[in-house]
Parts: C-alpha cells; sequence; structure tokens
C-alpha cells in the first residue's frame, strides 16, 4: 500500500481528535440537549474518519442510521421528557475534572503513539474493505445475533421512555395530545 499521503493523515487527524473531544462532551455534559450535541458531532466525525479511509459505504450508512435515525430519536425523547432545567454552575468540581480529561487524552496519545511504534509495517484495508457486499455479509453472518439484539434494546428504550414521559406527564389523550381527567364526555 502506498504510504498516506500529509492530507489524509491531517483529516484522519483532525477527526480523530475530534472524536475523541465530542465523545468527552457528551459523557461530561449535564444538559441532555448538549448531550445530543456532542453525539451529533462525534457521529459526524466517524463519518469522517470513514470517508478517510474511504469507506464510502459505511459513511452513507453511518449517516442514515446515526444522525437521520439514532439522534433525532434522541432528540424527540429528550424533548418529550423536556430538558432539565440547568442548575446554577457549580465550579467547584470543573478543573480536577478537566485534569482528569486532560490526563485520559494524554494517556491515549501515548498508548496510541506506543502502538504504532510497535507495529512492523502499515497494514493496508482488505479487498472490498466497506462496500455493501462486505457489510452485508457481516451483518448477515457472524454479527447477525448481536445486530438483533441491538434493535431490541433499541425499541426497549423507545417503549420506556414513553412509559417514563407518560408516567411524568400524567396521561394524555392519544387523539387529542390534551391532559386528560379520567371522566367521559
Amino acid at each position: 500500500m502506498p504510504p498516506a499521503s500529509i492530507q489524509q493523515l491531517a483529516a484522519f487527524s483532525f477527526f480523530a481528535a475530534l472524536a475523541v473531544v465530542s465523545a468527552l462532551a457528551t459523557v461530561m455534559m449535564r444538559n441532555p440537549i448538549r448531550n445530543a450535541v456532542g453525539l451529533f458531532v462525534h457521529v459526524l466525525s466517524l463519518a469522517g474518519l470513514y470517508v478517510s479511509l474511504s469507506a464510502h459505504f459505511l459513511t452513507a450508512v453511518q449517516l442514515i442510521v446515526y444522525v437521520g435515525a439514532v439522534v433525532v430519536l434522541f432528540v424527540f425523547v429528550i424533548m418529550l421528557l423536556g430538558p432539565a432545567s440547568e442548575a446554577p454552575s457549580d465550579t467547584a468540581g470543573r478543573l480536577p475534572r478537566g485534569i482528569g480529561a486532560a490526563a485520559m487524552i494524554a494517556a491515549g496519545v501515548f498508548l496510541a503513539r506506543v502502538v504504532i511504534d510497535l507495529r512492523p509495517e502499515r497494514v493496508a484495508n482488505p479487498p472490498g474493505f466497506g462496500t455493501i457486499e462486505t457489510v452485508g455479509r457481516e451483518l448477515f453472518g457472524p454479527a447477525m445475533i448481536p445486530f438483533e439484539m441491538a434493535s431490541v434494546l433499541l425499541t426497549a428504550a423507545i417503549v420506556g421512555a414513553f412509559a417514563v414521559a407518560r408516567s411524568h406527564h400524567g396521561k394524555v389523550s392519544m387523539s387529542t395530545g390534551e391532559p386528560s381527567d379520567g371522566s367521559s364526555r
């Protein structure tokens, strides 16, 4: 495999760093809307990584499935439940958390550098990497059970979100969307 150009390495490094930062933002933010935005940026950065690896089909699937469905579903559920009001800013725990995040990033960079130095040679993508045929064989072959388990988990999460929303907001009429008082008209 020919060595990667500086532009390819720069794009890969940019999207990799953006993926790490946005993943940290997703789990460290207290506001659910900000968590969803962090997830959105993370999914877009992963799509950028797929483009830099020349896996264009995986890029399209990433954007359609995760941005078009999962992130939109998360935002819908957050809006359905009502975003929690943000508490007054407490800066007491910000510095140690920031130091912890910086230490984790530094450790990740160090480990990545060690792994890169230990690899004997750069491994090329296998033929057909990221194509429709390869993805189909994986999804309907060895990864079929985990794939179906993930779909059941997402379905259960949706049902659970509706149940929680209904219990928090009282009974809602399915036809009018208005709160019902239990009396018939």
